[in-house]
C-alpha cells in the first residue's frame, strides 16, 4: 500500500514532491553497469556495484564538509521541523553517504542502499531509523520513485522525515557546489513564511545559487520559502541585530531624529533579549520586560513624532502595536494568576481548593494566548518587521523629517527636550479639577498621560541634570498606584465574567454536584475592595506627586540643556 507525504488526496502535489527531490518519473530496468567510489563512515565498504576503495581525501572532505553543513542546517531548523536527536544521527550517517553508488531500478537501489548502510555506518540505530537512512541513501541520487519506498513500512510521517532530512542534505550539498569547503552558513533564520540562509567565503556566489536551486525539495514538502543569501547580499536586507547597551547614548548635540532612533534601538534590543524566554515562558519576567521594551518604544514615536516622515514610521509603530497586542493579554493573566496565590495563601488549607475552578479558567486562557504569542513571533509578519525595523534603527538619517536650511527652527535635543518634557507635565497638571470626582476613566487616563510624562523624561535622562533620577523615581511612584488601580479594576471585570459563566454551566448540572462560589465570589469582593483603597488613597498620592519640591527638581534637571 503507497504511502502518502503530505496530502493523500492530491496526486498532483506527489509528483511535484517527487519532481522537486530530482527522482525519475519512471521506474528504471533493473540493470546496473555502474561502478563507483563510496564516501564511508570511518571504513571501506564494499557496494553491490563494486568492491570499492576508500575514498580520496578531496571526496572525503567534501562529505564531511555536506555532513557539518547538513547538521548545521538542522539544528537552526528544529523550531520547523520539530526532530528529535535520533533524525539528527540519521542525518549525519546519510550525508556522509551522498556519494555512494546507487545502481538503477528499484529492487536494486533498495538492496544496494541497504546493504550500503550496513557495511558503511557503524553507530546504531532503531529499526526504524535504519529504514530512513535506508530510503535517504536510496533516494538522494534521485534513482528511484517515492512510492517504492513503502517497502520498508514507513508510516506517512516517517516519509515525511525521509523527505525533511533529504530536502536539508540537498541544500548542504549545493552549499558545496564548488567543492572547495570554503562556504560556511553565518546565519540562519526559519520562519513559518520565510527562511533565511546568509552564507561567506570565497566561493559563495556559486554555492549560494546551487542551494538555492536545491531548495525547491524543501518548499515543496512543505517548508517555508528560502533564500539563500550570500553576505554582501544579506548587509542590505538582514542586518545584526542590537546587543543590549547600558545606555541609548543621546546626547545634546543630537538631532531629534537619531537621538530618537538610540533610543529606539536601545528599547529594540532589550526587547529581542528576552524573546528567547519569552517563548520558553518558564520565568514571567522576560515577558514583562519585553512588553515594558514595546511600550517604550511606542512612546518613543509619540515624543519623537515631529522627526520622522509619518509614512516612514508607520508600519514600525503597527508592528510594534501588534507585538504588544500578542504580549499583553499573557502578561494580564500573569498578574492575575500571580495576585490570587497570593491571595490564596492567606485562606485556611480547607477554602484554598475552591479558588481552583477560577485558576483553571485563567490558566486555560493563558495557555491560548500563550500559543497565539507564539505563531505571532513564528509568523513571518513578526519575523519582516523585526529586519525592517532593524534597518530602519541602523541607517542614519532613514525616514527623518529634513531639515530646512534657509529657517532657524529648533531641531537638537537641547533646544526640543525641555519643550516636551513641560507639555507633558501640562498634560498630567491638566487633569487636576477632575480629580476630587474622578471616574475610573479619567484616571485611566491620568495613568497613560503620567507613563508619557515620565517616559519623556527617561529618554533624555543622560542630557539632564541628576535631579533627573528623583523625579523619575517621583513619577514611578504615581504610575504604580495608577497601574495597581487599573490592575483590580480589570481583573475584578474577569472574575466576575467568570462567576456570570460559572453560574450558568453549574445551572446545568446535577444539584449534588453544583459548586459552592463562595470562596471565588469573597475574592471577587476583595479585588473591589483593593480597588476602593486605592481609589480612596489617590488623593494622597497625587498630594505628594503635585507638591513645587517635584517641579523644582524638574526645572533643576531641565536646566542643564
Amino acid at each position: 500500500m503507497e504511502e502518502e507525504l503530505l496530502h493523500p488526496e492530491e496526486e498532483q502535489r506527489e509528483n511535484e514532491v517527487d519532481e522537486a527531490a530530482g527522482i525519475a518519473d519512471e521506474e528504471i530496468p533493473d540493470s546496473d553497469n555502474g561502478t563507483g567510489e563510496l564516501a564511508v563512515v570511518g571504513r571501506e565498504v564494499e557496494s553491490e556495484a563494486d568492491s570499492g576503495s576508500q575514498i580520496d581525501e578531496a571526496a572525503l572532505k567534501h562529505v564531511e564538509h555536506v555532513r557539518d553543513l547538513a547538521l548545521n542546517l538542522y539544528d537552526a531548523t528544529r523550531p520547523l521541523h520539530e526532530l528529535n536527536e535520533g533524525c539528527r544521527r540519521v542525518l549525519a550517517a546519510a550525508a556522509m553517504l551522498v556519494d555512494a553508488p546507487i545502481p538503477s531500478g528499484r529492487k536494486r537501489a533498495l538492496r544496494s542502499a541497504r546493504t550500503i548502510v550496513e557495511k558503511s555506518v557503524s553507530e546504531e540505530f532503531t529499526s526504524d531509523e535504519e529504514s530512513i537512512l535506508v530510503a535517504i541513501v536510496a533516494l538522494q541520487n534521485g534513482i528511484i520513485k517515492r512510492k517504492y519506498i513503502t517497502g520498508l513500512d514507513l508510516d506517512p510521517m516517517q516519509v515525511r522525515d525521509v523527505y525533511t532530512l533529504l530536502a536539508i542534505i540537498r541544500i548542504a550539498m549545493g552549499l558545496d557546489e564548488s567543492r572547495s569547503q570554503g562556504t560556511i552558513i553565518t546565519q540562519v533564520e526559519p520562519t513559518k513564511g520565510k527562511m533565511w540562509v546568509v552564507v561567506d567565503g570565497p566561493d559563495a556566489a556559486i554555492d549560494a545559487a546551487a542551494a538555492q536551486h536545491n531548495a525547491s525539495l524543501w518548499e515543496n514538502v512543505g517548508y517555508p520559502r528560502i533564500k539563500i543569501l550570500e553576505t554582501s547580499q544579506a548587509g542590505k536586507k538582514l542586518l545584526p541585530y542590537p546587543e543590549p547597551s547600558e545606555t541609548p547614548g543621546v546626547e545634546s548635540n543630537d538631532v531629534m531624529a537619531e537621538a530618537g532612533r538610540k533610543v529606539l534601538r536601545y528599547h529594540f534590543a532589550r526587547m529581542l533579549s528576552h524573546e528567547d524566554g519569552t517563548r520558553l515562558g518558564e520565568d514571567i519576567e522576560n515577558l514583562h520586560k519585553m512588553r515594558v521594551a514595546t511600550r517604550r518604544m511606542r512612546a518613543a514615536f509619540v515624543v519623537f513624532d515631529e522627526a520622522f516622515e509619518t509614512q516612514t514610521i508607520k508600519p514600525y509603530i503597527k508592528g510594534l502595536r501588534a507585538t504588544a497586542r500578542a504580549l499583553g493579554r499573557v502578561r494580564d493573566l500573569d498578574v492575575f494568576l500571580e495576585k490570587a496565590r497570593i491571595y490564596i495563601e492567606t485562606l485556611p488549607e480547607t477554602q484554598q481548593q475552591e479558588m481552583t475552578p477560577l485558576l483553571q479558567d485563567w490558566r486555560a486562557q493563558r495557555e491560548a494566548a500563550r500559543a497565539r504569542m507564539i505563531d505571532y513571533f513564528d509568523s513571518e509578519d513578526f519575523q519582516d518587521f523585526k529586519r525592517k525595523f532593524n534597518i530602519f534603527l541602523s541607517t542614519t538619517g532613514a525616514g527623518a523629517r529634513p531639515v530646512r536650511k534657509d529657517i532657524p527652527r529648533p531641531h537638537h535635543v537641547r533646544d526640543v527636550a525641555p519643550v516636551l518634557i513641560y507639555d507633558r507635565l501640562a498634560e498630567v497638571r491638566a487633569f487636576e479639577p477632575f480629580l476630587v470626582d474622578a471616574s475610573i476613566e479619567i484616571l485611566h487616563a491620568l495613568r497613560i498621560a503620567m507613563k508619557k510624562l515620565r517616559y519623556t523624561v527617561e529618554f533624555f535622562r543622560e542630557v539632564l541634570g541628576q535631579e533627573a533620577a528623583s523625579v523619575i523615581d517621583e513619577m514611578k511612584i504615581m504610575q504604580d498606584h495608577l497601574g495597581d488601580l487599573n490592575d483590580a479594576q480589570v481583573a475584578a471585570g474577569s472574575i466576575q465574567r467568570f462567576i456570570d459563566s460559572w453560574d450558568i454551566e453549574q445551572e446545568n448540572l446535577p444539584i449534588s454536584e453544583r459548586q459552592n462560589p463562595e470562596t471565588i465570589v469573597s475574592y471577587l469582593a476583595s479585588r473591589h475592595a483593593e480597588l476602593h483603597q486605592l481609589t480612596v488613597d489617590f488623593g494622597e498620592a497625587w498630594a505628594h506627586f503635585n507638591r513645587p519640591e517635584f517641579r523644582r527638581n524638574l526645572a533643576i534637571a531641565v536646566a542643564v540643556l
